[in-house]
């Protein structure tokens, strides 16, 4: 999202200098012009009404793509583009967009070949990303471009056997191919849809005038589906090994938890994300919680449910799905923008592409305009059960200017005239502005650049090397809360180091060092029930210095679940908290709840059951003990310890 950022400013200056070199103003009006400025509109007041405005401007830390500045960049971009690029220019886009994507896909080839599999901690082989960080991401990015090689495919009719007639073909096969290797289910549903939208307009204009394409292009994306198999069909080496295994024994079953088999579907846990996407939705049903604040407003209406899927205790920024993503962050008025944008889209793709164009006579509705819609409708489809990112973003905004652009008549360059003594003057203005913006673009950067460095360091117990690193990037970007967090988890580490070390004054200050950023960090981003996380980890780790403090982790926790009243992890840490403070009834009570919300949750459950030993209610505690090694962990060896010695 930088590297957008900082194109946006610079494609903004150089439009802004032609403008001021021509002497006119240079703005081509379009039908969705005023859709998208009621879009805007409807994010810029959820971003005023915000639960936490830095997020909604900026984007959640780490993402930045969805935050108000991304949109106001896209759609500059779109003005822009449909403005300043001519046919040729179009064109030249993209084409270069899909050698781009030829790139990444040979990347993704490589990687399903087992190129970085050591780099990464996930599977890569199974489901490759290459460049894009996420399978799913990928996938809906190449389904965009598949139909542009269709377009191009049908513009060779003659199907002599040459290179150029050739490389539709070959993209085709690529981008399926690695489309396959993503193992992403969304992105071949959007790939379903896209063909079916894209083949049929083509027949529907030409009858059967391309069919042999069809055929052919069909015939290689069933031999590529039928060679390694999709997430919904087997290859025919697995289904030829499958009758050699039936005909020696039985498969046997899967056996082991959740995560040995895989972990939760997927599916399952979209339904419950997306039953708490509509109840926040339903508490801000205007202009919703802010842009972009899923994360943290998703806490107050996380379905219990939530907590017995192997993904309990991720942090989930999105909804996975866009639509209810912008129902919670947007409300009513930011959905109903959102979909009157996508429909004025589309109409303004079909109409351009049923506009009669001198140049293209024969070509009552251009191929090329096909590809568009079919690449947007698929969007539409991978957006139902995700999210978008920057590639995909592009395309959203920017296939709706390539209709324009392609449909309309492209304008004679008139010689400007040497620019005067004020304009000059202008042009430096602009030029310098945008010096200045991309200035301030690239200190962000390099803020999340120490961050990050800072971070690492910590990872791997190095806090005198990560402090450093942290408080600069801290003191660039003084309103990121995440910085002073884990400022606040270094500064407890080093208190924690010199307090051993007998060195009394130095883990004083560090103590309130890391006492002062930790609640800097809430302060900022009250909203942030991690923060919260944070603060109360530096009180219980500072308890060893001095044991009053798990008093203020209590206080900090009793003000997270209300936050987060369904957080099973929170009221577990409360209980034990309870505990280390002698408050054993209230410790009893808290873990009983924390047992209600997550019935699976073995150290909850075994921590209840040590406290009821404690009580001398035996029975109680034989009975959640005998839970865990029938329903949760047969081999709990501390589970059998206690309840041997209970018997």
């Amino acid at each position: 999202m930088i590297l957008v950022y900082i194109l946006t400013t610079l494609i903004l200056a150089t439009w802004l200098i032609r403008i001021i070199l021509s002497r006119k103003f240079i703005f081509r009006r379009t039908i969705l012009d005023i859709p998208l400025l009621i879009f805007l509109g409807s994010q810029f007041i959820s971003t005023l009404l915000s639960i936490d405005p830095l997020t909604s401007w900026f984007g959640y830390y780490s993402r930045f793509n969805g935050g108000l500045l991304s949109i106001i960049s896209y759609l500059l971009l779109y003005w822009a583009f449909v403005s300043n690029v001519d046919k040729p220019g179009a064109k030249k886009i993209i084409n270069t967009t899909l050698w781009s994507a030829v790139f990444v896909s040979i990347y993704g080839v490589l990687e399903r070949l087992g190129i970085d599999k050591d780099v990464w901690q996930q599977d890569v082989q199974s489901r490759v990303f290459s460049t894009l960080g996420q399978p799913n991401w990928l996938a809906a990015w190449l389904v965009t471009l598949i139909p542009i090689t269709w377009a191009k495919g049908l513009h060779k009719s003659d199907f002599k056997l040459n290179f150029n007639s050739l490389v539709p073909y070959f993209l085709t096969s690529l981008f399926f191919t690695v489309l396959v290797f993503t193992g992403s289910r969304s992105g071949l549903l959007g790939f379903c849809l896209a063909e079916i939208v894209f083949w049929g307009a083509i027949f529907l204009k030409s009858r059967s005038t391309h069919i042999r394409e069809f055929f052919v292009f069909n015939i290689l994306i069933l031999a590529i589906a039928g060679v390694f198999g999709t997430q919904y069909t087997p290859s025919i080496f697995k289904i030829i090994d499958s009758k050699k295994v039936d005909q020696v024994t039985a498969a046997p079953q899967a056996t082991g938890t959740a995560l040995e088999t895989g972990g939760t579907e997927s599916t399952t846990i979209r339904k419950i994300v997306w039953q708490g996407a509509l109840e926040i939705w339903e508490k801000y049903p205007i202009f919703g919680t802010g842009v972009e604040t899923f994360a943290y407003s998703y806490y107050s209406s996380r379905p219990i449910a939530h907590n017995l899927t192997t993904e309990w205790d991720f942090i989930y920024n999105k909804a996975h799905n866009e639509y209810l993503n912008f129902m919670a962050n947007s409300g009513t008025v930011g959905i109903l923008a959102y979909l009157a944008m996508i429909g004025f889209s589309i109409y303004l793709i079909v109409k351009n592409s049923l506009r009669k164009n001198d140049n293209d006579q024969a070509e009552t509705w251009p191929t090329m305009s096909i590809a568009f819609i079919a690449g947007y409708v698929s969007i539409l489809a991978t957006n139902f059960f995700g999210f978008s990112v920057v590639p995909v973003q592009i395309i959203f905004y920017l296939y709706p200017a390539f209709s324009v652009v392609l449909a309309g008549t492209d304008s004679k360059d008139e010689k400007e005239p040497s620019p005067n003594s004020n304009q000059k003057i202008l042009n430096w203005i602009v030029a310098s502005g945008a010096a200045v913006i991309v200035f301030f673009i690239c200190r962000y950067w390099y803020a999340d650049y120490l961050y990050a460095t800072g971070s690492n360091y910590n990872k791997v117990n190095r806090q005198d090397l990560a402090v450093n690193y942290i408080f600069d990037a801290a003191k660039l970007e003084p309103n990121q809360s995440i910085y002073y967090g884990e400022l606040a988890r270094t500064y407890t580490n080093l208190a924690l180091a010199y307090n051993e070390a007998k060195q009394a004054t130095a883990a004083s200050q560090l103590t309130e060092a890391a006492i002062e950023n930790s609640v800097k960090a809430v302060n900022l981003s009250p909203a942030n029930v991690n923060m919260k996380r944070i603060e109360f980890g530096v009180f219980v780790m500072l308890s060893a210095i001095d044991p009053n403090y798990l008093l203020n982790a209590r206080d900090v926790l009793l003000v997270a679940i209300k936050q987060a009243p369904t957080d099973a992890k929170l009221f577990y840490n409360l209980g034990l908290i309870y505990s280390r403070i002698g408050e054993n009834d209230l410790a009893l009570q808290t873990l009983k709840k924390t047992v209600d919300l997550k019935s699976n949750y073995k150290e909850a459950r075994l921590a209840y059951a040590i406290l009821l030993i404690d009580a001398e209610k035996k029975s109680e505690a034989k009975n959640e003990l005998e839970y865990i090694l029938t329903n949760i962990d047969p081999t709990d060896s501390l589970s059998k310890q206690y309840l041997e010695s209970i018997r």
